[in-house]
């Protein structure tokens, strides 16, 4: 689903490593002698500066120069303000419509213009601009993974393929081990299981996971110089150097728990012979007005309650709320329900009824999201 192949590893690193920590080397060559704790309050002020704006959507695509496809796909809500950053998965193989060439693939919607024509087509789907582009050759993936001395990965089981013909050699057992390079590009490649690309694009976030949390060290940012060196010849963006200096001091050593993951709504179906991903169109909009929007949403304490039978859906949509800064408190799993409702009198209550098209009920003073079976994707 989530291409992978040999560039997805670089996708992740590079995804975090320039937009949270560290395209602008020279910013951490010529400041390296100020202290390693950055004042937040002038960061604040540098990125305001920067970017005249506080919330960022960042389209972030490892491409396979070669094919004139994409292999990874994420688009980055950037909250500026509260130093959170939210990625969203969307599968390579997702079915949309490019302007003037017909429906394909959306890994194929580079090969029209690169990574502006994806974001557009990414764009028109989730019904969100998109501020700036990240596209990453996929050259030097092992390279980083190796200077950043390797990554702690669980393989969550023994992995064994080989396909002379691409030359993809792929054994690792599992257990929680220490992988180079080689090691994790194997890790992140795997496909052949029940799972196929949901178990890829998975393991993709559980390594961006672990990559955000190494470089978190302290004793890890003296590596930032020779991170950078490595990946600047393999990075085009449309982000300024001011823009990326500005987001370099705001997300050094930012808290892991300020990072968030999650996977564009999806089933996978049929296109004649094609295997193809077919994303929930309600969805899509929903999560971009949850996620990706460029205003605060009211702050009104949110409960979320999870009625829908499938756990995993309420903490999908618990991390669009968080993410783009509603004031969800916590949540709760209730009994299987047919029908969602909103609950409330609240400013809260109303902009969710209208971005779920439900009318808010008025019980009580709590603000209240009940997700029913009504709410689950399209299967």
């Amino acid at each position: 689903m989530l291409g992978l192949g040999r560039g997805a590893i670089f996708g992740i690193a590079a995804a975090v490593l320039c937009v949270l920590a560290a395209v602008a080397g020279a910013w951490v060559v010529f400041r390296a002698g100020i202290a390693q704790s950055v004042s937040i309050d002038l960061a604040q002020r540098d990125v305001g500066a920067a970017f005249h704006r506080r919330r960022l959507n960042v389209l972030v695509v490892g491409d396979q120069a070669d094919e004139g496809t994409t292999d990874t796909i994420v688009l980055v809500h950037l909250d500026l303000d509260r130093r959170t950053g939210t990625l969203m998965s969307i599968p390579r193989d997702t079915w949309v419509a490019v302007p003037h060439h017909g429906h394909m693939k959306l890994n194929s919607a580079f090969s029209f213009g690169g990574a502006d024509a994806t974001a557009r087509v990414v764009s028109a789907l989730i019904g969100v601009p998109i501020d700036a582009t990240l596209a990453i050759d996929p050259q030097g993936a092992k390279q980083i993974v190796d200077a950043m001395g390797g990554l702690n990965v669980n393989v969550e089981t023994d992995m064994n393929y080989d396909d002379n013909f691409g030359d993809l050699h792929i054994h690792l057992k599992q257990g929680e081990q220490y992988l180079t390079g080689g090691g994790v590009m194997q890790y992140m490649r795997f496909r052949h299981d029940a799972e196929s690309d949901f178990g890829r694009m998975r393991r993709q976030q559980q390594v961006m996971r672990e990559i955000i949390k190494e470089l978190g060290r302290p004793q890890n940012w003296p590596k930032v110089p020779r991170l950078v060196a490595l990946a600047r010849a393999d990075v085009k963006t449309s982000l300024s150097d001011a823009q990326l200096q500005a987001l370099v001091e705001l997300y050094r050593g930012v808290p892991q728990d300020n990072v968030r993951t999650l996977t564009l709504p999806g089933r996978p179906d049929m296109v004649g012979d094609a295997s193809v991903v077919v994303a929930d169109e309600r969805w899509a909009h929903i999560i971009g007005a949850l996620l990706f929007s460029k205003n605060d949403p009211p702050q009104d304490i949110v409960l979320v309650s999870n009625a829908t039978g499938t756990p995993a859906f309420g903490t999908t949509v618990v991390g669009a709320l968080r993410g783009g800064g509603w004031n969800v408190a916590t949540f709760i799993e209730e009994p299987q329900k047919k029908s969602s409702e909103v609950v409330g009198t609240s400013a809260a209550a109303k902009a969710l009824g209208k971005t779920f098209d439900l009318t808010p009920r008025q019980a009580g003073s709590s603000t209240i999201l009940r997700l029913g079976t009504d709410a689950l994707p399209s299967t």
